[in-house]
């Protein structure tokens, strides 16, 4: 059997696992697509990259998020209040983060570019019935990073971000949109131009000292130089061979 069917035959399989250990369930792998395969990252929680992913001379175009997808099924009227206070906040918040994070290195739009960021809640947990009143808060979130053209999978984050109230989560997701962005900028980055190469004097042959002795003397034979000139011609040439 071929590999690459033998993946698309095994893929369901291997996305339900991942699925079931990642995040206690509320990663679901096949809204990314079968390429993705997420490694645990210290700044964006899990994360998948297309390996030489090159985006120089790319711009990024940032989609409306998606409806919220409860994953783990739908939450009480307390989480869902909470998800209504912080929601609004996630698009700009990812704006504004991922530009600190680009420092210039990828255009960055609301209506324009041919990579594509797509982001959705999964899952959010309000601390408390009194929303002032304090406790622990959870957000789930996905992020993936598609090609505008073809729809190929570029990059792949999730993340659940915890505080103690919940205004701790939008101070936290900025940082979140920070990091991601400086993730962008290592694959925006122009290429480093090789080093110029050395320009080398060109190799003179060294000087034939004999040989100008030689014709120094033939023309002294000939009649054509002196003795005098001669020994002017001699030292000259001796001065030259050191």
């Amino acid at each position: 059997m071929r590999r690459s069917a033998a993946l698309l035959m095994f893929a369901p399989a291997i996305l339900a696992g991942q699925s079931a250990s990642l995040d206690e369930g509320r990663l679901d792998p096949s809204w990314f697509g079968a390429g993705a395969v997420f490694q645990p990252s210290k700044d964006l929680g899990y994360r998948w990259l297309k390996p030489g992913l090159d985006l120089h001379h790319r711009t990024l175009r940032l989609k409306p998020w998606e409806p919220a997808a409860w994953l783990l099924g739908k939450r009480a009227a307390k989480d869902q209040v909470f998800l209504s206070r912080v929601e609004h906040n996630l698009e700009p918040s990812l704006a504004s983060g991922i530009r600190r994070g680009l420092k210039g290195t990828l255009p960055v739009s609301p209506t324009l570019g041919d990579v594509v960021l797509i982001g959705r809640v999964v899952d959010a947990v309000g601390g408390s019935d009194d929303y002032l009143s304090s406790g622990s808060v959870f957000l789930s979130f996905d992020i993936k990073l598609v090609d505008g053209d073809t729809g190929e999978l570029l990059g792949a984050f999730h993340d659940t971000l915890k505080g103690p109230n919940p205004e701790s989560i939008p101070l936290q997701f900025g940082r979140w949109s920070d990091a991601l962005g400086q993730q962008l900028a290592a694959s925006a980055a122009a290429p480093a131009s090789a080093p110029a190469k050395p320009v080398l004097a060109p190799v003179r042959a060294p000087f034939d000292l004999e040989g100008a002795l030689r014709r120094i003397e033939g023309l002294k034979r000939d009649g054509l130089l002196s003795e005098e000139e001669c020994q002017v011609l001699r030292k000259k040439a001796a001065e030259k061979a050191q």
